[in-house]
């Protein structure tokens, strides 16, 4: 069958068994992956086949002609991370499987050789995006899927790339132990023992996904990774994993009932509208069949989150305060920090994910606390050594009741100072009013709060980052920040400054919600001029 027109010419691709369908038994589990190809996927995958461009997520248009990798260096990491895993293979597949053809295996096959051979000798290393811990474990998925849709038909120097990886996968110093990186490689190896028959593997494989089932999550059910956006993606992991062991084992590998706690934990997490919000390393997008929490506030001590809510209809107040440093692991100095959803419009935000590009300056501005709503100390930096404030960083207390939410967090983030944050809630009145205490604890702490006093210069403030959709104006007793259908007010005796968008000497006012893209924001920083500080803010809408 030849591939129709665009679909909106009324012409439709059509699911036809293909010669290497026939010719293959694939598992349960890659006839699952089979079926789950969609039209959008073939259209992309005659598009790599017609003019070897594929549209990247997040990206646009990318081109896999021949020499593309020489230039992959030029381009931003993350998609250079998607390509060299073949993010693109099932595209290709999904082509021949609506259009009843090999072409696109066939060309898949084709760039696996040539990547082979040019990359098969390059040594080993993190700055080698071709042999990229995570990456090298998703290609190794992507490689085995297409050695079942080519079935008979498959070139033997395809199970010799497979086995290549999955021997690097074996080792220990590539296995990136303990995060949702060497979850991946656990599953996949799994995956590959089971299509490759390697009992050695399996055994190793199944140890390695215990082991990071018992990591990836706080015992009070939220994921280690410091965002909001890798709790939903540890979830995601969770259900992988014991999908691909139902389909090869019968029997599911996670039963402790830990995906359930999760998922009331990423409930709680999911503002009104449907989305998370952008705290870490997150990006704008709707939680897949989102579910209404069994209650109105959730706190996880061990994990460091609190999040609280007016009630659970569309124009609900809805808050998320973070205070918790277990994993290094996308850590951004975001301790204390608060953001508000309410009458469906964001308020108080975070600065988001921008890109993993580490040097980058706004990458850096969007890891660091200039991108949190949260208090801060001028001229100190704040330390990401989970051994040594990880500890530090915590809820200190909480409690809730039917008119009333308090919680109150503090961290040790800032070396030598001891900071505090208390956010009470009204649920009657729909205000808040928080509370940020900072002292010096130690002699050098204590030197640069003196110094900067006795200079007139600020020591310490409170940052509000707040969306460019507002209407942002100074009023007599504080800010006032103007949206869509109300006005937030916030009330402090403290004198406040407020930019946006600046870029130099260094980033401020900015924040992400898309990948690799930073948009304006407001930052209204409230100032304190004491060696101590000990500051009220209160919010309220009319």
């Amino acid at each position: 069958m030849a591939i129709g027109t665009c679909a909106n010419q009324g012409q439709h691709f059509v699911i036809v068994r293909s010669q290497a369908e026939n010719a293959a038994n694939p598992s349960s589990w890659h006839e699952r992956k089979f079926e789950r190809l969609t039209e959008a996927q073939a259209w992309s995958g005659q598009t790599i086949i017609d003019s070897l461009t594929w549209e990247a997520p997040h990206f646009g248009p990318v081109s896999l002609s021949e020499g593309h990798w020489d230039h992959l260096h030029e381009k931003p990491r993350t998609l250079g991370w998607q390509i060299h895993q073949f993010a693109f293979i099932p595209d290709l597949i999904a082509c021949d499987r609506y259009n009843g053809s090999i072409g696109g295996g066939e060309l898949a096959l084709a760039m696996v050789e040539q990547w082979w051979a040019k990359f098969r000798d390059t040594p080993i290393g993190r700055a080698n995006m071709a042999w990229h811990d995570h990456a090298s474990a998703l290609r190794l998925s992507n490689l085995l899927l297409l050695r079942s849709h080519l079935g008979e038909q498959a070139d033997p120097l395809l199970d010799e790339v497979c086995t290549h990886h999955a021997s690097l996968l074996k080792q220990d110093d590539f296995y990136e132990r303990g995060n949702n990186h060497g979850f991946d490689q656990s599953i996949v190896l799994f995956e590959y023992s089971q299509e490759m028959a390697d009992s050695e593997a399996e055994q190793l494989a199944r140890e390695r996904i215990g082991f990071e089932i018992s990591v990836a999550f706080a015992p009070d059910g939220g994921h280690v990774e410091n965002s909001t956006g890798y709790h939903n993606f540890g979830i995601d992991q969770l259900k992988r994993a014991n999908e691909i062991a139902l389909a090869y084992t019968g029997e599911e590998i996670e039963t402790t009932g830990l995906v359930a706690r999760a998922e009331v934990v990423l409930a709680h997490m999911t503002r009104p509208d449907g989305k998370l919000p952008h705290i870490g390393d997150t990006i704008d997008f709707t939680v897949h069949r989102p579910k209404q929490p069994p209650s109105d506030d959730l706190v996880l001590p061990d994990s460091g989150w609190a999040f609280f809510r007016s009630g659970r209809d569309a124009q609900a107040l809805h808050g998320s305060f973070k205070s918790g440093f277990i994993s290094a692991s996308h850590r951004h100095d975001d301790d204390l920090a608060l953001s508000l959803f309410a009458f469906g419009e964001e308020w108080i935000v975070d600065g988001g994910l921008f890109a993993h590009q580490q040097k980058d300056p706004m990458r850096i501005y969007m890891r660091s606390a200039s991108a949190h709503s949260l208090p801060y100390v001028f001229g100190a930096r704040p330390s990401r050594d989970v051994d040594s404030v990880g500890p530090g960083s915590r809820i200190i207390s909480w409690r809730s009741d039917e008119s009333t939410f308090e919680v109150t967090g503090g961290t040790e983030m800032w070396e030598g100072f001891r900071v505090k944050r208390t956010v009470a809630f009204n649920r009657l009145d729909r205000t808040i009013t928080i509370r940020d205490q900072i002292d010096p604890v130690s002699d050098i702490a204590h030197q640069l709060a003196s110094a900067r006093e006795a200079m007139g210069y600020a020591v310490y403030g409170t940052r509000f980052l707040v969306p460019d959709s507002k209407q942002v104006s100074r009023s007599s007793e504080g800010v006032r920040i103007k949206g869509k259908r109300c006005t937030l007010y916030i009330a402090t005796r403290a004198r406040c400054k407020i930019i946006s968008a600046q870029s130099a000497p260094s980033p401020i006012g900015w924040r992400s919600t898309k990948l690799n893209k930073a948009t304006p924001a407001f930052d209204i920083s409230f100032l304190t001029m004491t060696q101590s500080m000990d500051e009220t803010f209160i919010l309220r809408w009319v």
